[in-house]
């Protein structure tokens, strides 16, 4: 199954990272992978994140260590350094855990990371998203595979129910640990896990069903994307791969539901995040962007300034760079396509840097 994964998205035979938590799921995953590809040619990694958020966590890294020096996998224990934060810490411990987890792959070229998420996550995917209120995007759950800055995010898994990964194990006679924080009732996320077997039950509408939906989503988002991407093409010139211009026409008479996805596609990816930033933020730079009395705005570490009839959008800079005309000519001389266009100073400030 795997070999055809891999297959269908042209991947061939190289180092693969697979985060493991010490889980059942994140076990599966990685003690799958080592026994369909490893006979393929591939090499797997197996990457542990010690968040030090728990007494045992430093234990469990270990025992992930054990197991996989038991299956002669490559293993390494990533520690999430510094002050944690007292609020908001699950979605703090886990962009800690990717930022950790892709600064390693990047540092040591591994291009492709693995992740253990299945079926069931991408339930509790879809119904923490619809608490929220999310639209299309938020609906539509997780991507088999996702670059992520400097990486790609393997999701093989996806249509898979957990249950299969737990009865792989046993059948190995391979333990887990089980994380305590899936018993606290306090988190929406443990909430809707207890309650979707109900909901199964219930209402006959089963997880397989949920995920088709989610699908069908998916296509229609990525839709969108490939509009914005022929919009941005067209419409947009890019310098240095950070700095996007247009016409203030262009978008004042852009549809605010291509206007969102237009701006959230630039601030994503000039700040280089997983994710924009928050719709209702976005909404409201909208709101501002199409009034003529707009002149500036940051949003996502990035700046948006109109100015003679075009806006800019290029990432924040807190320490402005001194404009040089020494460094303009280095710039123009390597860039010589870009000798005719007006720049404002802010943006060239910005070009000039290394």
């Amino acid at each position: 199954m795997l070999q055809d994964f891999l297959e269908k998205h042209q991947i061939k035979p190289q180092k693969i990272a697979v985060g493991v938590s010490g889980g059942a799921d994140s076990l599966y995953a990685v003690l799958k992978a080592n026994e369909e590809l490893s006979p393929l040619g591939f090499e797997l990694i197996a990457l542990t994140v010690d968040h030090g958020l728990r007494p045992s966590s430093k234990k469990e890294a270990d025992f992930v260590c054990a197991l996989m020096k038991a299956h002669n996998i490559e293993h390494h224990t990533l520690v999430w350094q510094g002050q944690k934060p007292t609020s908001g810490v699950e979605e703090a411990a886990r962009l800690a855990r990717y930022d950790l987890l892709e600064n390693w792959c990047a540092a040591h070229d591994v291009r492709y990371l693995m992740t253990a998420h299945h079926l069931l996550d991408q339930a509790e995917t879809f119904f923490m998203r619809l608490e929220r209120g999310s639209g299309l995007d938020g609906l539509c759950g997780m991507r088999q595979i996702t670059p992520f800055k400097r990486i790609f995010v393997l999701r093989p898994f996806l249509k898979e129910r957990p249950e299969k990964f737990r009865a792989y194990l046993k059948e190995k006679n391979i333990s887990w640990v089980e994380d305590e924080s899936n018993e606290d009732e306090r988190l929406l996320r443990v909430k809707i896990r207890k309650f979707l077997p109900l909901f199964e039950q219930k209402t006959g509408i089963s997880l397989e069903q949920i995920g088709q939906t989610m699908t069908r989503l998916l296509s229609s988002r990525m839709y969108f994307e490939e509009k914005v991407r022929r919009l941005i093409k067209n419409n947009f010139k890019c310098f240095k791969q950070k700095v996007f211009c247009c016409s203030f026409a262009f978008l004042v008479e852009s549809d605010d539901e291509i206007a969102f996805r237009l701006i959230c596609f630039l601030l994503k990816n000039i700040a280089e995040t997983a994710y924009p930033p928050e719709a209702d933020k976005v909404l409201e730079l909208i709101r501002k962007l199409k009034k003529e009395t707009f002149k500036s705005a940051t949003l996502g570490h990035c700046r948006i300034i109109k100015q003679k009839g075009f806006v800019w959008f290029l990432p924040e800079i807190k320490e402005k760079t001194a404009y040089s005309k020494e460094l303009w000519k280095d710039y123009v001389q390597a860039h010589p396509n870009d000798k005719k266009i007006n720049f404002p100073a802010f943006v060239k400030r910005f070009l000039i840097q290394k």
